[in-house]
This record gives C-alpha cells, structure tokens and sequence, in this order.
C-alpha cells in the first residue's frame, strides 16, 4: 500500500449528535497507521450546521494525523445556513474548491444553500460551469469529484436491510442528466466520491462503475458514515471508512473497521482493484 498516494476518506460525522467514542475509535486508529496524503471528510461534519458543533467537528478531525479537507453536506447547511458561510468557517472562499496533487485533482462541490427535498444536492449553474472548468484544465491529472451526495442510481439497497439509497429523491446530486452529461465529455473525469447514505460497506454499489453518455462509465464511490449505519442509528453500529489509493489507470479500495483495528474483506477481498 502507498501511503502518500492514498486518500482517506470519512462519511459523515454528524458532530453534536454521534456518540464520542465512535469518533475516538475513528481517531485512535487512523492515528496508529501510516499517515495518508490526506483525510477527506464527505459531508455532515455536523448535524445542524451549529457554531458549537462546529467547533467540536474541527477539534476533532484536527486531531487526525495529516491535513483534513471537508465538503459541505445537507445536515451543514440546517436552519437558513448558505455554503458561503460554511465555508468561512472552515477556511475556504467556497464550498466548492481544489486539491491539487501532480497527477490527481480532487475538486469538491456543493449545492450554495440547502433546498427542498425535489431539490436537495442540487448543483448551480455557476458551480457546473466552475466544475467543467477544472476539469478541462487539468487534461493531464484524473479527477476526482467529491460531493456529498451520490449519482443516482449507484448505492442502493438489499432486500434484507431498511437504507437509504441514491434512487431517494433527496439522496442524488442534481440536475442528474447535466451532472452525466458534463463528465462524459472529459475522460479525466474518473471518480466521483459521495456519503449522505449511511450505508453499510457490502450494500450493492457502495463501489462500482457507473454509466455516462457515450458509452463512458465513472468509478463511484460511497464513504459509509462514522455516526452509524441505515435509517436508524444504533451505538452498535461497526464504524468504517475507506482509504483510496490513486493510480494512473486504477484505484485501489481498502475497507477499514476503526473498532476492530483491522481491514475487512468485502466481496472475499481485502482490497478492491477498479479500473478507471
């Protein structure tokens, strides 16, 4: 495994709700293995978007053992709050901004204010256009598209388990057919990294390849949460997350359980290998 080409990547948190041990466990672990590049945090850091919760949020993911870069999620933007504030607050001009490494490029959107549930994730114009942008200009790099909320129709459910599933109204990036569309056209467009589901590590495509037009295909990938897993949260929910290691033509997908301390095999494998 490549530590500095590897991405950590945390669901969501929901600060001001999650019970502490769950994120102590979190943070005990990463801290025993090698430092990543980077932690990457999808969305709902908190869960009203309150100062104090904030507060407890960024004491928290400080303590992780390299620099952390969050994205804005539904539960950040309660109560009337614009992503321009969430954005101050956590030191960034915009919701939406870049992470430059020499041959990846991670670009981390955000819908500008939360919206009724028809509307939830919904994209502007402004920030479609800023998102082409960076991915036309960085030919050279793969992208990858940080956003809380999924494509539609990648993570769902099993008959088995009550989930939330990227099919849900308010559970996919909007407008779903420009989103597809816009990266379709640039095959540096390879990865499109989401939470918002809570879902568990095996649910049918956490991780997977999804369809764009012209015959084009995104590796998608969903990020569990730490705050616990389904539509109710239980304190015995395992607490997970992924660590993402970048390649040319390939990433590679470990599964970690932060209360056991070890890797979990998902589909018979300890990692996963999907091609761009």
């Amino acid at each position: 495994m490549d530590w500095s080409r590897t991405v950590h990547c945390i669901g969501d948190l929901h600060a001001g709700a999650i019970k502490r041990p769950r994120v102590q466990a979190m943070l005990d672990d990463a801290n025993a293995l090698p430092t990543p590049a980077l932690h990457l945090q999808v969305g709902d850091v908190t869960e009203n978007g309150f100062a104090k919760e904030e507060v407890l949020a960024r004491r928290w993911l400080d303590r992780l053992p390299a620099r952390y870069y969050a994205a804005v999620g539904n539960h950040d933007l309660m109560h009337k709050r614009t992503a321009k504030q969430w954005a101050t607050a956590y030191g960034y001009q915009s919701q939406s901004y870049v992470v430059d490494f020499p041959t990846l490029r991670i670009i981390v959107v955000g819908p500008e204010r939360d919206y009724a549930p028809e509307r939830s994730g919904e994209l502007s114009d402004r920030t479609l256009k800023w998102l082409e942008a960076r991915i036309r200009n960085a030919p050279e790099k793969t992208c990858w598209i940080a956003c809380h909320w999924p494509r539609k129709n990648t993570v769902l459910n099993d008959k088995r388990k009550s989930l939330y599933t990227s099919n849900m109204t308010k559970f996919y990036a909007k407008p779903d057919g420009r989103i597809r569309a816009l990266l379709a056209k640039y095959p540096n467009a390879r990865a499109w990294i989401s939470g918002h589901t809570h879902s568990p590590i095996d649910a049918p495509g956490l991780l997977t390849r999804a369809k764009l037009p012209r015959g084009r295909k995104i590796v998608t990938v969903n990020c569990s949460a730490i705050v616990g897993v389904g539509k109710k949260r239980d304190a015995s929910d395992p607490i997970r997350s992924l660590y993402l290691t970048h390649f040319r033509d390939r990433m590679e997908v470990r599964f970690r359980d932060h209360g056991e301390r070890r890797w979990k095999h998902v589909g018979g494998r300890q990692v996963t290998h999907i091609k761009y």
